[in-house]
């Protein structure tokens, strides 16, 4: 259930974006995204309350992992 939130949350943060999400471990990975994007989608899921969000890019490849501690 958290996951499926997380992800529509993403989803609508970034409406009329092709992304791909993915959950592994814990961690939120979203694809196809710039750091602008990233920001965004930080300060929402932040804004949510969900714990601190740890946001890292996976080297030059528009992908971006976000952590929940």
């Amino acid at each position: 259930m958290f996951e499926t939130c997380v992800d529509q949350l993403v989803k609508i943060t970034l409406v009329n974006q092709t992304v791909k999400t993915e959950f592994y471990n814990g961690t939120l990975f979203v694809r196809s995204i710039t750091q602008d994007q990233a920001d965004q989608v930080a300060d929402v899921l932040r804004s949510k309350e969900l714990g601190k969000i740890i946001v890292s890019p996976i080297g030059n490849t528009g992908e971006f992992a976000f952590d929940f501690a």
